[in-house]
């Protein structure tokens, strides 16, 4: 019997050669703006509101906290120490793009599209990603607690050392999906992480959830269940 087909790495961002600085307090972006070869740091005086507007080939450093930016389309661009706690990014897509320790609790990335992305360090506790597709995405050493992914399509997704505790991933989608390390620990249904892949270590680690979603009793030395 053959082993399974691992998920593949997600492609690395092509940067510009060089970046024009830019503070977000005086940086504007409008309904179909486009922010291209910028290093971005400071934050808006109020949270920026921009509808099908892009990000190219951009270093974003500073504070998206709060922004309404629908439909955005981010291609290969990285987010480093970034805020967009609370931002709302339905139906976002983002293209070879790589976040580094952002934070991104409570974000809405409903409907988004991330594909070849790498999360590193991220928090996004209590984001949620309802109905989105991951393509070839990475999240490392994440914070994912009470994260939804609820009727998202994962293909190609691997979680390292991630905590999902009461994550939910209901009637969600997993096709080359891995998790090492990660913390499971309350997670909202265990069964419906079905037709993802563990480490061995970590499916012992695991046993006493997985067989509780499967409905299998454990006997105890006198052998009672």
């Amino acid at each position: 019997m053959g082993g399974l087909t691992r998920a593949q790495a997600p492609a690395a961002p092509r940067p510009a050669v060089a970046l024009e600085a830019a503070d977000l307090a005086v940086t504007p972006l409008a309904d179909d703006g486009l922010w291209e070869a910028l290093a971005l740091t400071g934050r808006p005086p109020e949270p920026l509101r921009a509808r099908a507007a892009t990000l190219e080939a951009c270093h974003v450093l500073g504070s998206l906290a709060g922004a309404h930016l629908h439909a955005l389309h981010v291609s290969d661009t990285e987010l480093t120490d970034a805020d967009l706690a609370n931002a709302d990014l339905q139906g976002a897509e983002l293209t070879r793009t790589e976040l580094r320790r952002s934070r991104l609790t409570g974000a809405q990335l409903v409907e988004a599209r991330l594909r070849d992305v790498l999360l590193d360090g991220c928090g996004l506790s209590y984001a949620v990603l309802a109905g989105a597709r991951l393509d070839r995405v990475l999240l490392r050493d994440c914070d994912l607690r009470e994260a939804s992914f609820e009727q998202a399509w994962l293909r190609d997704v691997r979680f390292e050392r991630c905590d999902l505790t009461e994550a939910a991933f209901g009637q969600a989608r997993l096709d080359r999906v891995e998790l090492e390390g990660c913390r499971l620990a309350g997670l909202r249904s265990a069964a419906d992480l079905r037709g993802a892949a563990l480490p061995w270590p970590d499916l012992v680690e695991h046993a006493g959830l997985l067989a509780a979603a499967l409905g299998i009793g454990v006997l105890t030395d006198d052998g009672d269940a």
